[in-house]
Formats: C-alpha cells, structure tokens, sequence
C-alpha cells in the first residue's frame, strides 16, 4: 500500500523476513526518512506512520535538528 500524507509519501508492505508488515516513510523527492519495525496488522502500521509523519512534521517546526520516535 502507498499513500500520501502530509507531503510524504508511506509505503506499507508485508515483510517476509520479519513476518509482519513494515512502513517505510519517504520525503517529496524520494529520500528515506525511517523503516519501522514490525506490525502484526496492516491498518495498524499505517496508523503508526503517519503519527511518526506528524512528529517529524512537529519537530521539524520547533527547528530541532534531531528527533526521537
């Protein structure tokens, strides 16, 4: 699944190797931001990226040059 949100682009995948689905969040431009580690559903890795896409945004804002997730 892919999906924009916020001016970035999420993909969620299902990951063989982890056996779970995994996101991957990328700028505009297609530069990689972050991999998440794994969810056991679909819907709910979505929902985890775009709370980590509106920390980053958040972040981002406040002018910090580094961020936690």
């Amino acid at each position: 699944m892919i999906e924009q949100y916020r001016g970035y682009e999420i993909k969620v995948y299902w990951s063989n190797i982890d056996l779970g689905y995994v996101f991957c969040i990328f700028t505009g431009d297609g530069t990689g931001i972050i991999e998440s580690n794994v969810y056991h559903y679909e819907k709910f890795a979505l929902m985890g990226a775009k709370e980590t896409v509106d920390r980053y945004i958040e972040v981002k804002e406040r002018g910090l040059d580094r961020w936690t997730i």
